[in-house]
């Protein structure tokens, strides 16, 4: 399963899986201002806990590195992960005065 990668115009995006013609997992993204806003990761659900949604993080990270942005964790899993290790992800963690809650995937943070 490799993870593609989409943008268009808009500056819209995301980093995706298909299998068999069906995607079954993406982390959808905007880029403003070299700023990614990361506000949706999902994986269906037959498909979760197997570390894909973990795959296209690091991929969404390592693209962020590559091109010198940096990331608003709107998602959940995102937040999640960054808070988990913020060491990890302080060179590319941008902290606003509002920070997200996490929730704007939908998915309240455990």
């Amino acid at each position: 399963m490799d993870i593609q990668f989409s943008i268009d115009n808009k500056n819209q995006g995301s980093f995706y899986i298909e299998k068999e013609g069906r995607q079954i997992a993406e982390l959808d993204f905007e880029i403003r201002d070299n700023i990614l806003n990361a506000y949706h990761t999902g994986v269906r659900p037959e498909l979760e806990g197997q570390g894909i949604a973990g795959r296209l993080f690091d991929e969404m990270v390592r693209y962020v590195r590559d091109h010198g942005y940096k990331v608003i964790p709107s998602c959940s899993y995102i937040l999640a992960k960054f808070r988990r290790h913020p060491e990890d992800f302080s060179d590319i963690w941008y902290h606003v005065e509002d920070e997200p809650t996490g929730d704007a995937c939908g998915i309240k943070p455990k």
